[in-house]
């Protein structure tokens, strides 16, 4: 008989419900299954709304003024033990928490990672032994997760016993050959301005004045775009937009009938995209962005723009700073670079990278094939089950 892992968080995207599929011991209760949108996160209301966006709710308020970190009161007599997202439990069972960054706990605030409640709770509650394991989504997630906030020397050594790093589960596809069109086709998916998507398109624009076999397809919530932007976007030949609202098909789609992913991003926790991308045998055009180089890795699977003006951490340390804790920071600062001219580097890049890929044809086989190779040496299916099943089987037989 199969132990019960409870997930009852609502808003848990597929790759954590994803680790459920291939266990073979465990078994996921999903109380609120989240919907089948590629997108699981809402999406930004407006370009308006988008930009000048700031955390500034009553609930947001109490959490900085009382320091609360996330965590939950919850008993289930079914469950054996819970899984979490980025949640603390007072329970009676067994629990994991999965971790995107250093202050994925503290609600993704570094103002109350900072606050000594905040750091006092959450030392008296990761001493607890109903707390199994604290789960990184990435190197840079848990390497953050010490620079962040100064833990006690008692409470560090609790930390890293209690500490385990395992990627996210997207599953292995089926990776057809594909034909020789003599067509350069290139994807990105992402918040347009965030992602880089403005400098991908002007990029593009020259690319396209010199070589008209290059193909670009854009996958963005427009509702988070200027009119102006979207217009002069639907002008450049060669570049499709499409709204995003697609399903996990018309994804894959996307992903099967594209050749190079692109996300020269300036905000990103993980990437998840990029793992999606290299399952499917795509090579990446990115910027090193917190954890974009775990599954982009320069001159094997991936041209990466080494060093963006707009990094909210340590480059060294992987402290979160906490400067664009509100997005209409963000976009100030993305605005001001842009119209300084200080962005023209990343541009730049863009062409030289594609223009490398139209030059030599030989160099999207090879980059193809260590996409690959490195999905299945590091984020295979089948590696990320067995860790899951092992910390887990750990957590109930303690």
């Amino acid at each position: 008989m199969k132990h019960h892992v409870v997930l009852f968080q609502p808003y848990l995207r597929k790759h954590i419900v994803n680790f459920g599929k291939y266990l073979k011991g465990f078994e996921f209760v999903v109380q609120k299954p989240t919907s089948g949108n590629f997108y699981k996160t809402q999406l930004p209301a407006s370009y308006e709304k988008e930009i000048h966006r700031i955390k500034t709710s009553r609930i947001n308020k109490l959490r900085r003024f009382f320091g609360l970190l996330n965590v939950r009161i919850k008993f289930d007599a079914e469950a054996d033990m819970f899984f979490t997202y980025g949640c603390m439990l007072l329970t009676n069972k067994p629990y994991c928490v999965y971790i995107e960054n250093g202050v994925a706990l503290y609600n993704y605030d570094t103002k109350i990672a900072a606050h000594p409640l905040a750091q006092l709770l959450f030392s008296f509650l990761v001493r607890r032994k109903n707390l199994k394991k604290l789960i990184f989504m990435s190197a840079a997630g848990q390497k953050s997760f010490f620079a962040t906030v100064p833990y006690s020397e008692e409470t560090r050594t609790v930390i890293e016993q209690k500490s385990i790093q395992i990627y996210p589960l997207i599953e292995k596809k089926n990776v057809l050959t594909k034909k020789d069109t003599g067509l350069l086709k290139l994807l990105f998916a992402g918040i347009f301005y965030m992602k880089g998507g403005i400098e991908l398109a002007h990029a593009f624009t020259r690319i396209r004045e010199r070589y008209d076999n290059v193909l670009l397809t854009i996958v963005t919530p427009l509702s988070a775009i200027k009119e102006s932007d979207i217009e002069m976007m639907r002008n450049i030949p060669g570049l499709t937009l499409t709204d995003a609202n697609l399903n996990e098909n018309q994804m894959n789609e996307l992903y099967q009938s594209h050749d190079i992913f692109m996300l020269p991003t300036f905000r990103d926790g993980f990437g998840l995209v990029l793992v999606e991308a290299i399952s499917w045998g795509m090579p990446i055009i990115c910027t090193d962005q917190y954890a974009t180089i775990e599954a982009a890795i320069h001159d094997y699977n991936a041209l990466v723009y080494p060093n963006h003006p707009l990094k909210d951490y340590d480059t060294k340390t992987y402290q979160l700073l906490g400067k664009y804790y509100n997005p209409k920071d963000f976009y100030t600062d993305l605005f001001r670079l842009q119209k300084e001219n200080a962005l023209k580097p990343i541009e730049d890049f863009l062409y030289i990278s594609i223009e490398a890929f139209l030059l030599d044809p030989k160099l999207l086989e090879k980059y193809s094939r260590n996409s690959l190779e490195l999905y299945n040496t590091k984020f295979h299916q089948d590696i990320i089950s067995e860790r899951i099943e092992s910390v887990f089987l750990e957590a109930v037989e303690k």
